[in-house]
């Protein structure tokens, strides 16, 4: 059986191409993941949470935009500045690090299932670089998500497949 070329993540997807993985990820690719993961052949309940959160995104673009209209600095400042710290703690802890690896540079491969409503499932990537080892957090489909669970174990598969020892938290 050939291993998986292609596995889904939270923020788009993961191409394995002449001997390295790439990860194609954006902010549009989330907003893809979020409609056809909840909204095409979901529930209702899932539905209602994906226009709940475009609503709550749309709206909160509306307020901050009002605020600046009215010569308001302090609340865009402070959601500014928090997005920026979360944007770099995400940074520092290699959530998006590189975009393209070689299968030969990467150590190992841990697989976390996470829970429902709690964490999402991912994997980490221990590479060498030239200056020791760095790690690369792949983020991949909540499990309240049409096929979840099965995103999970493909993107486990496609590791597993091409010879590394995956090593599964729960």
């Amino acid at each position: 059986m050939t291993p998986p070329t292609e596995i889904r993540t939270k923020r788009g997807r993961a191409r394995f191409v002449d001997g390295t993985v790439r990860f194609e990820e954006s902010t549009v690719g989330y907003l893809r993941a979020l409609l056809r993961d909840y909204w095409h052949g979901g529930s209702r309940g899932q539905r209602a949470i994906v226009g709940a959160y475009l609503f709550a995104i749309l709206y909160g673009l509306g307020v901050l935009a009002w605020e600046l209209g009215h010569g308001r600095w302090r609340l865009p400042a402070l959601v500014v500045g928090v997005v920026g710290v979360g944007w770099l703690i995400g940074r520092a802890r290699g959530y998006r690090s590189v975009d393209s690896l070689d299968l030969d540079r990467i150590e190992s491969v841990a697989a976390t299932r996470g829970s429902k409503a709690l964490t999402r499932p991912r994997l980490v990537l221990t590479f060498r670089t030239d200056g020791g080892t760095r790690k690369r957090r792949v983020l991949l489909p909540s499990l309240y998500a049409i096929d979840g669970d099965e995103a999970f174990e493909r993107a486990v598969a496609a590791f597993d497949d091409r010879g590394f020892d995956v090593a599964r938290d729960r």
